[in-house]
């Protein structure tokens, strides 16, 4: 849900059902309620989307959901399309609580519509809901119930009633020409319609579910919340998203004209018939016509017009985006007195929003360049792409010179790259063997200026490779400081070191020493701390200390004579960020193994095996399965999981095997947890 304001409070919903309308008291209004929640609930389908974004130069999966309606019997559902927005893996739960893939059909960013189809055996059909035909008789005050999966809770339905039929989305206060709301960088929507302002309680989740009469009908497709004001509420109306719906369904795409103008109507002008160009985009057709803001417009090919309100220009504004595109429009215009002819040929509305990939060997993620965003951006040429994003140490952050975001790559090695397609065809692919990648020499444009780069490729780093640890001894023992005034209030003739952990099989532990020990001396060498927090003195002894030689440590015991005993150290054991880490593409998660700080903070004996999970990505499928960070996972389909490497010749099995089914067993805490997800194999990813 794209969300004006804040997000409702349960209590919004609380009073939406305790104190109900004075219509839905009386039996008849109820009876048409019921009515209207048996025509159409059983239709509302849940949507489970995984999203793909990116950030920090990466490709990111993740969870979001979103509500949708059946309205043919092949298993079309319409919804939003910022539900489907960046969607590569969609599941629809059903009121009856089945469970299906689904595909997409098509998106209609600027409308906010798009259709997806449950994939079903061959023959099945789906009952269905119905979109109303008309809204002309829809009006303030009437009844209207929203149905969906507010917060993913399927099966929700709210009251309330129509608070304006025909609402754009402009205050008193602001631009009127402003009503079309952002979707995102370079696109808007609600451009050709106004909305059904209601006060039915929608959430997050609600998005892409039914508005209905009580009649049953859909007249309407929520899309947007607002809870200052009295929880407005806005919806698509019915009878435009049905005509947006079917068109997607049978060619996938909505074609629109577009002239390069846009009206404004003549509320506050003083004039009375015709509107006024309110804007004329860059490099448009409108522009080379002639056209100008401020024209008073009168007529449209041959035709008066008079848009009196803003109300009237949603309207005007599709009409003329439903013609076929390459048509001409003969505009009769008055400027500064004078009556003038124009004639406009329209084109193609060409895609707002870029593609976007991420180009690991390189460490960044690009975005095609649209024409929108070369206008948006101003940008001299369309060729290439567009640095969004660049993985800190990565190799374009350690590229000569470094890229940056907003870089425009247009070359490759000297091969020119004129467009998004273009250049995924020329990454050059790193070699199979462990021989480093040949330099790349990319041309971009960096604000005007054209500079030259050379990036040495390199395989995809989810975290950054642990600096190389340097052997060291190791006592296994934990202490604090104990400076001389702390030491003589605490009973202790002498300065020193107290033992507060030791760890098990450790040199301490096998020398016989105790929590509560303070260490005075090391090889004879007194250790003071000059404070608290200063351990460095007692640090250095043993870690510079000869493991192959025994080491005497004097040390106090409480209520006893000062003491002396020998240790042999050993080297210490690999801290946690030392540990060897694997990411892995399919289950879009990384691991790492276990190391014996991971041992003695679980209690884990010896012979414990299994990889600790460091990052779950949520829409991936280890995400999908519900793991966890900090799970350790010790079986992949009942096969051992000891090391990285056999999580690999796990995963291999499986696919090898085209397994149904993935399961994961893991230790969770106290408890040992077993998780499944649908295999990849069975589909598309």
């Amino acid at each position: 849900m794209r969300w004006l304001l804040r997000r409702v409070g349960w209590a919004a919903f609380a009073c939406c059902v305790l104190q109900a309308p004075a219509w839905s008291q009386a039996s008849k209004e109820v009876s048409q309620f019921t009515i209207a929640r048996d025509l159409v609930q059983p239709h509302v389908v849940s949507i489970l989307v995984v999203l793909e974004n990116y950030a920090g130069g990466e490709k990111r999966q993740s969870l979001s959901a979103g509500s949708g309606t059946i309205i043919d019997e092949r298993g079309y559902i319409a919804t939003n399309a910022h539900v489907t927005e960046n969607g590569v893996r969609f599941r629809v739960v059903l009121n009856d609580q089945r469970e299906f893939r689904a595909k997409l059909v098509g998106t209609d960013e600027i409308s906010d519509l798009a259709v997806l189809q449950i994939i079903a055996p061959t023959g099945t059909r789906f009952k269905h809901a119905q979109f109303v035909e008309s809204l002309s008789s829809l009006r303030a005050g009437d009844p209207v119930v929203a149905m969906g999966a507010p917060w993913g809770l399927r099966d929700s339905l709210s009251a309330g009633v129509v608070n304006h039929a025909n609402r754009l989305l402009v205050s008193l206060f602001e631009d009127e020409a402003n009503y079309e709301q952002n979707f995102n960088e370079t696109q808007q929507t609600a451009r050709y319609y106004a909305w059904i302002q209601h006060d039915a309680a929608i959430s997050p989740g609600n998005s892409g579910g039914p508005l209905v009469d009580l009649q049953g009908r859909i007249i309407g497709v929520n899309t947007r919340g607002s809870f200052f004001g009295g929880d407005m509420a806005f919806a698509i109306p019915g009878p435009i998203a049905k005509s947006v719906v079917n068109t997607l369904i049978e060619h996938g795409q909505v074609r629109r004209s577009d002239f390069g103008f846009s009206v404004r109507s003549l509320r506050g002008t003083g004039l009375q018939s015709g509107a006024l160009i309110s804007s004329v985009a860059r490099e448009s057709n409108a522009e080379r016509a002639g056209v100008r803001a401020g024209d008073h417009l009168l007529a449209v090919d041959g035709t008066p017009i008079s848009l009196g309100e803003p109300e009237s220009i949603p309207e005007f504004r599709r009409t003329l985006a439903q013609r076929t595109p390459g048509t001409k429009l003969l505009l009769r215009i008055r400027r500064q007195a004078r009556e003038l002819e124009l004639s406009v040929t329209s084109k193609e509305q060409s895609p707002k929003t870029p593609r976007r990939a991420e180009i690991s060997s390189f460490g960044i993620s690009i975005q095609e360049i649209t024409e929108a965003l070369m206008l948006a951006r101003y940008l001299e040429s369309g060729d290439g792409v567009i640095v969004e994003g660049i993985v800190p140490g990565g190799p374009a952050a350690s590229a000569q010179p470094p890229l940056q975001v907003g870089d425009r790559i247009f070359g490759i090695n000297g091969a020119k790259v004129r467009h998004y397609g273009e250049f995924l065809a020329q990454i050059p692919k790193l070699p199979s063997s462990e021989a480093p990648a040949q330099a790349v020499k990319l041309s971009f444009d960096r604000g005007g200026e054209t500079m030259l780069a050379l990036l040495k490729p390199a395989p995809k780093r989810i975290l950054a490779s642990a600096n190389p640890e340097l052997e060291k001894s190791w006592a296994g023992w934990q202490v604090q400081a104990l400076p001389q005034p702390l030491a003589s209030e605490l009973g202790f003739a002498q300065p020193g070191y107290r033992i507060t952990r030791i760890y098990p099989n450790s040199p301490a532990a096998k020398a016989k020493l105790q929590i509560g020990d303070v260490i005075t001396a090391v090889a004879g060498i007194a250790v003071k701390p000059s404070g608290l927090k200063e351990t460095s003195a007692l640090d250095l002894r043993i870690r510079n200390a000869d493991p192959e030689h025994a080491l005497r440590i004097d040390f106090q015991r409480e209520n006893q004579p000062a003491q002396q005993t020998e240790i042999r150290l050993t080297l210490a054991p690999s801290a946690k960020d030392k540990a060897p880490r694997y990411w892995d593409e399919l289950l879009s998660l990384t691991v790492r193994e276990l190391s014996f700080y991971d041992r003695i903070e679980r209690q884990f004996d010896d012979s414990q095996q299994g990889l600790m999970i460091e990052r779950v990505e949520s829409g991936g499928l280890g995400g999908l399965a519900h793991l966890r960070e900090s799970d350790v996972l010790v079986q992949v389909n009942q096969l051992p999981v000891n090391d990285i490497k056999s999580l690999k010749a796990a995963l291999a099995k499986c696919s090898a095997e085209k397994a149904e089914k993935l399961s994961f067993l893991v230790l969770r805490g106290t408890e040992t947890r077993l998780l499944f997800v649908d295999s990849p194999w069975n589909e598309k990813l």
